[in-house]
């Protein structure tokens, strides 16, 4: 029993649950076949078009073995493949660079991954963006409508909402979302959950990092704020059910409420439709970096490829724009939800508290209002 009061949780239940094989993706492959197919990366994307001038890819491959004995003496095993490609592509025009990547992965073996027909189509798509951005203008600036893509983009939803409802925040009351369990937290519709069930996704586990299984949470349901991510130790203080959201990193860190696969579910609106429903903004399509304080949701992300919209038209693509705001206000303003949910293509890594797991994240097309696009337009 751990300081604090509260309640010893129940031990978890038993489950013979396998959400992904236990082949080692590492032994699967041999060393030169994923040399020649670095190689063959490489080549084929030069080979597309003469303004490629630089090509990096990346196949990493991973196997741990998780071994949990718990104090009342069960013992839980897990066995985690993890495997990705990631392709990055410089081309160059009239003096000017501009960089396009796409990848995926999950806990799968390597065999899909190096089959030709999967990386050529990932270097194709990382070749159309660079291309994109190659032709792009300085993006606008000031709050305005912007359109959300579907799948990666939902990046934004597990930084500045995902991270306020894990039950380490909201026991301290740092979260944005402390206190209004029950409440309404987004527009009507609005339905997150996060979900460590989904076979051979990124961010699944067959059993969280305490012997728990790992589990589907629904976090906001129509608005309303209804759940929680725990582990054990905030669910025993809050005097709740931990939800199999208890990860770590190693065996050398701590267990913390961590997010596993992240969602937004979708609507019933055509993308098409929300797109062709702004007034006066952009329509961001892939996403790249960013900046969160995960305490009071507050972001600062990048555009990887965004488009000007403007009576409900898609014009030139615009280059540097960053999207400024806080979760917890942006869940507010979602004025549409696509029928296109999808998940990201399997690439995310979550930092909290120095440690590093491995998540998924996934949204349909999101229409938001009154959201602050930074740019360097006149």
């Amino acid at each position: 029993v751990g300081d604090g009061g509260g309640t010893l949780a129940d031990a978890p239940a038993p489950t013979n649950r396998r959400l992904y094989g236990d082949g080692d993706p590492i032994a699967g492959t041999g060393l030169p076949v994923k040399i020649d197919t670095l190689r063959a990366i490489d080549t084929f994307a030069r080979d597309l078009d003469p303004r490629v001038v630089q090509v990096s890819a990346v196949l990493a491959a991973s196997l741990q073995e998780v071994a949990i004995l718990r104090p009342d003496g069960v013992q839980v095993g897990d066995i985690r493949p993890l495997t990705r490609v990631n392709v990055s592509v410089i081309v160059e025009e009239n003096g000017r660079r501009e960089t396009g990547t796409a990848g995926g992965g999950g806990r799968i073996g390597l065999d899909g991954l190096i089959d030709p027909a999967d990386w050529q189509a990932r270097t194709r798509e990382a070749l159309r963006i660079a291309l994109v951005n190659l032709g792009a203008e300085p993006a606008p600036a000031g709050v305005m409508e912007v359109a959300l893509g579907p799948g990666w983009p939902g990046i934004l939803l597990h930084e500045a909402v995902g991270h306020g409802l894990e039950g380490d925040f909201n026991r301290k009351g740092s979260s944005a979302f402390a206190g209004l369990m029950g409440q309404q937290v987004a527009a009507r519709g609005v339905t997150v959950l996060d979900d460590g069930t989904i076979p051979d996704r990124r961010g699944s586990i067959s059993v969280d990092d305490e012997g728990t299984p790992g589990g589907r949470t629904v976090l906001i349901e129509d608005g309303i704020l209804v759940g929680l991510m725990q582990d054990r130790q905030n669910a025993r203080l809050m005097g709740v059910a931990p939800t199999g959201n208890g990860r770590r990193q190693s065996y050398a860190h701590k267990p913390m409420p961590r997010m596993t696969n992240t969602m937004m579910l979708g609507g019933d609106a055509d993308p098409a439709d929300i797109v062709a429903d702004i007034r006066d903004g952009i329509w961001a399509v892939g996403f790249g970096g960013g900046q969160v304080d995960i305490t009071n949701g507050k972001f600062v992300f990048s555009c990887t490829e965004a488009y000007r919209v403007k009576n409900g038209r898609v014009g030139a693509p615009v280059k540097g724009a960053t999207l400024i705001g806080d979760g917890a206000t942006a869940l507010r303003r979602i004025r549409a939800l696509g029928n296109d949910m999808a998940l990201d293509p399997g690439m995310g890594n979550c930092g909290k508290d120095g440690q590093w797991v491995p998540v998924g994240v996934g949204q349909p097309t999101v229409l938001i209002d009154g959201l602050t696009v930074g740019g360097s337009a006149a």
